[in-house]
């Protein structure tokens, strides 16, 4: 099965106890709300609002790319991609 590298910062980090997940890819067309669904119910509680939608102001970025420039939650993922996920919205380069 395909992986992808998580980077977690700041307080899902803390939750964690660590700064890299891997996470294995339910298939060829997985999407950054499949990657969100494998991380810890912790960190899924605190990503996500009531309608399932990234809370604000935590960020998500596919390859330092933020999603919401992206297609949002259904941004295609594929292996080997890095996806970081921040309590709050960073510049990433």
């Amino acid at each position: 099965m395909p992986r992808v590298k998580v980077l977690l910062v700041q307080e899902y980090y803390q939750i964690v106890g660590k700064h890299v997940l891997e996470i294995e890819l339910p298939g060829e067309e997985a999407t950054v709300r499949d990657v969100i669904g494998k991380l810890p119910e912790a960190v899924r509680e605190r990503l996500l609002d009531e309608n399932g939608e990234i809370r604000y102001p935590a960020m998500v970025a596919v390859n330092g790319r933020r999603i919401e420039f992206l297609a949002g939650l259904d941004t295609k993922v594929r292996k080997g991609d890095t996806i970081l996920v921040s309590p709050r919205a960073l510049f990433v380069v």
